[in-house]
């Protein structure tokens, strides 16, 4: 997943924040990704022209808290190799 969509916790506005999740997860908020070069998160959609098919796509397990372990050190190389603000 490259463009991950959420709502936090501490949202001061769920609602309208729902309402943007679900326009983002619907078939025409999908079809913007698509445009955009992404794969969609819905299935039964075609997919970028050059990218294979979805069942093709070796996804990788993840185990949150292992992977959070290392936040402060992870920022620190990311910020090193890229920059930060």
């Amino acid at each position: 997943m490259t463009e991950p969509v959420g709502i936090l916790a501490s949202s001061k506005n769920a609602e309208a924040a729902k309402k943007f999740v679900d326009y983002v997860l619907s078939e025409k908020g999908q079809e913007g990704f698509l445009k955009l070069g992404y794969i969609p998160a819905r299935n039964g959609m075609k997919l970028p022209e050059g990218f294979p098919a979805r069942d093709a796509i070796k996804v990788l397990p993840i185990k949150a808290a292992e992977a959070l372990k290392n936040t402060d050190q992870d920022l620190k190389t990311f910020s090193s190799i890229y920059g930060s603000n």
